[in-house]
């Protein structure tokens, strides 16, 4: 028996031998050790392939088999794994052949920094024996593995695993065997396998948080949602939807303080002043509305505005506080071009009589210019029109429609 688990422990010498042999380095050629292939604390899949060198006792030849193990590194020196093994054996004497199988628990420990990759592994297991030669033909028994290994990473998501072990078959049972009375069996066992790291390593999880801190991210935050961060932004409030150039700000081509976007002249002559809708009084190219006729540059033929925003109080004739604002611009446009002559149009939906919309028209054309008049206009140059519902420029059948209709306009008179 001292023979038998000298001759099997002489392979686990020969396999430690190799990993420790480490040469005495000058301070010069020093090299950097190398990493642990199993790197981090993932969990992994290591399928082996086993030859075993069969006990005398057993009665059997030299086998083969496998090892199947799942187990997590908890350390940075050690594993625990769930391992199975499966060995068969064919008989020195006859034609049967034995299986013997198991599975319990172990242990990988990796005991030197130096040599990162080799390892000793410990294993307990419940095992049974099929078809044995001897007096017993099956049994059950308690399995323990003692060895030493290697692991070689080819990149971080596969490793070669090969390994030599040690293992006794405490079966207590003094007839199984050919042999009887000879106690437990000591097998040798050579390994070579797979290991499968699986799930996050180390690198990754050291690497996670640079990748999620990025300068950028406080750099990029757009409160306005117009495309442009707030560090480069220098129209913060721009309305949603609104397009803008490259700092944030409304487009306004022809640079009259007017966003392209509600420019009904988008073509104005630099130094125009012009009304809230981005059109000069004269010399300008209004962009024609649906039914207008145009001249040969494709302008709106008719000089006609409307003042976008000049609203009347509920079926009256009462300026709400909104349109004075507005016709406190129109009146700076008026006195802009002292020579202008204009007419001030009222129009109202379909809602309510003919002749009174009509009376209503008229009753806010002259509120209009009675106002224009308190600011600075003279009134010889302003003449006021009701045209009640007559010119509807949408659809009366809708609010949105009635709403468009509700309106003011501001018609050059050409001499």
């Amino acid at each position: 028996m001292t023979h038998r688990i000298a001759s099997r422990f002489g392979w686990l010498g020969c396999l430690l031998g190799i990993a420790l042999a480490q040469p005495t380095l000058a301070q010069d050629d020093y090299e950097e050790p190398a990493a642990p292939a199993l790197e981090g604390r993932p969990w992994y899949v290591s399928p082996l392939f086993s030859f075993s060198r069969s006990d005398a006792d057993r009665g059997t030849d030299d086998g083969f088999g496998g090892i199947i193990s799942v187990g997590k590194k908890v350390t940075n020196g050690m594993t625990l794994e769930i391992t199975g093994f499966m060995q068969q054996m064919d008989a020195e004497v006859g034609d049967t052949s034995t299986k013997l199988q198991g599975i319990g628990v172990g242990a990988m420990v990796f005991p030197f920094n130096g040599s990162p990759n080799f390892y000793t592994v410990l294993a307990l297991m419940y095992g049974t024996a099929e078809d044995h030669p001897g007096a017993i033909a099956n049994y059950d028994s308690t399995v323990f593995d003692i060895g030493a290994g290697y692991l070689y990473a080819f990149n971080p998501h596969i490793a070669l695993r090969a390994e030599a072990r040690y293992r006794t078959d405490q079966h207590d049972r003094k007839q199984a065997g050919v042999r009887p009375g000879s106690g437990a069996f000591s097998d040798g066992l050579l390994n070579v396998g797979l290991m499968f790291p699986l799930g996050v390593t180390r690198e990754e999880v050291e690497e996670a948080p640079v990748e999620l801190v990025e300068p950028a991210v406080v750099e990029e935050v757009d409160s306005d949602g117009d495309g442009v961060p707030d560090s480069r932004d220098q129209c913060p409030d721009t309305p949603a939807g609104q397009t803008v150039n490259d700092v944030g700000c409304p487009l306004d081509s022809d640079g009259d303080g007017v966003p392209d976007d509600i420019d009904e002249c988008p073509t104005t002559p630099a130094g125009a002043n012009v009304l809230a809708n981005g059109c000069a009084l004269v010399g300008d190219c209004r962009t024609p509305r649906a039914g207008e006729q145009v001249d040969a540059n494709g302008c709106a033929v008719e000089q006609k505005f409307i003042l976008k925003g000049v609203k009347f109080e509920f079926d009256s004739d009462r300026l709400t506080p909104e349109a004075k604002a507005i016709l406190n611009d129109v009146a700076g446009t008026l006195q802009a071009y002292p020579d202008v002559e204009v007419e001030i149009e009222g129009h109202t939906d379909n809602i309510g009589t003919d002749a009174y919309n009509q009376g209503l028209s008229e009753r806010r054309a002259n509120t209009v210019k009675t106002y224009l008049i308190g600011r600075g206009i003279d009134a010889a140059r302003m003449t006021p029109v009701g045209y009640g519902e007559s010119t509807p420029i949408a659809d009366n059948n809708t609010e949105e429609g009635r709403e468009e209709n509700r309106r003011v306009e501001l018609k050059v008179i050409e001499d």
